[in-house]
């Protein structure tokens, strides 16, 4: 009985997971596309069925002329070319709503016939409410595009992509321990630097999520397409807001499409480097000894990461390119997230689930 608990438990993790992942990636086609500002309003329950007829699409089409996007932007737009930008913005949110139901319905469930202990109730009604805010954020991030300008804060964008890469972050983790929750780790250094490797895992991870931050406000603003050299902007290595003889406060800096750009240069190297850092610091303790493929895909997938971004700037950010560049910040992300369960598993600290036959 335990056993398929167990095994039920992971089978819903793991579909929650894959269906995390389309959504990234729906998002950043959404995204590229610039389908986002497409669906003007948005009703819980007649929201789901889409236009069926010629006059439906017309109503949708003449509800969208009304706002900035369609007079500042496309004004010359067809209504074929609406419905294009409507699908990719209708999916996104129609997967979101049956991601909710995939979590939250066996959720209750489960919770219902007693398969959570303290530990597991706490982080999962964490990622409860962490859905019900990403809804939010979505309906916040759209909204913003709907006033005086054809295009979304590219805060709110930044917010809700990291909203979605934590809660991502939850899901794998207590995936990771479920799968291996009775697993035994042999402890093959000390203490002190098992805990030094679980800050170093720590450390990359916050310099990951500020470095995922910092794209999407790239992504935000079409800073991408600001300055297509590298390691140069232009002719110095610094953009011009910076060397100008104006004064410039931080709104100023956080709105312009040079600074961006320098931002998540510096903070993707940064980042860079500090996770080479910690796994061949990892590798010299033989802490990969039990998982040593995960050591060479970290290695291999940060790396290519950060010359696919290089590429990405001189090809002027084509939109294949764009969505493998935010994938591979996931795949990042799910390879450091499995080393720190590791090593905190070697420190006794794995969250090892329990359930009630």
């Amino acid at each position: 009985m335990s056993e398929n608990v167990n095994n039920t438990k992971i089978l819903w993790i793991a579909v929650n997971l894959f269906m995390v992942i389309a959504m990234v990636i729906i998002g950043g086609i959404t995204r590229l596309t610039d389908s986002g500002l497409s669906m003007i309003s948005w009703n819980l329950l007649k929201g789901v069925i889409p236009p069926l007829n010629d006059q439906d699409w017309i109503n949708l089409f003449d509800l969208y002329k009304q706002y900035p996007e369609y007079n500042l932007k496309n004004s010359t737009m067809t209504i074929m070319e609406f419905k294009k930008i409507f699908f990719w913005e209708y999916l996104h949110r129609i997967w979101g709503r049956l991601i909710g139901l995939v979590f939250f319905l066996p959720f209750v469930v489960f919770w219902i016939k007693g398969w959570f202990d303290k530990n597991e109730i706490k982080l999962l009604t964490l990622l409860s409410s962490l859905g019900f805010f990403q809804a939010f954020m979505g309906w916040y991030m759209v909204k913003s595009g709907l006033i005086d300008k054809p295009d979304v804060s590219h805060f709110r964008l930044s917010a809700h992509l990291l909203t979605a890469f934590f809660i991502y972050s939850v899901l794998l983790y207590y995936f990771w321990n479920l799968l291996y929750k009775k697993k035994t780790q042999e402890k093959i250094v000390n203490v002190v630097n098992l805990k030094t490797h679980q800050n170093n895992f720590i450390l990359s991870l916050f310099l990951l999520f500020t470095t995922i931050s910092a794209g999407a406000l790239v992504s935000g603003t079409d800073a991408g397409l600001s300055y297509n050299n590298f390691p140069l902007m232009g002719n110095g290595f610094l953009p011009p807001v910076l060397t100008s003889e104006y004064s410039f406060d931080l709104e100023m800096l956080l709105n312009d499409q040079g600074f961006l750009q320098f931002l998540h240069r510096i903070l993707a190297t940064t980042t860079l480097l500090y996770v080479l850092y910690t796994i061949v610091m990892a590798k010299k303790d033989n802490i990969f000894a039990s998982f040593i493929n995960i050591f060479y895909l970290l290695i291999f997938t940060i790396i290519f990461q950060y010359a696919l971004g290089i590429i990405i700037l001189k090809l002027y950010v084509p939109m294949f390119l764009g969505l493998m560049h935010q994938l591979g910040s996931l795949i990042v992300l799910s390879l450091i997230i499995i080393s720190l369960c590791e090593v905190r598993s070697m420190l006794g600290q794995r969250f090892a689930p329990t359930f009630k036959d």
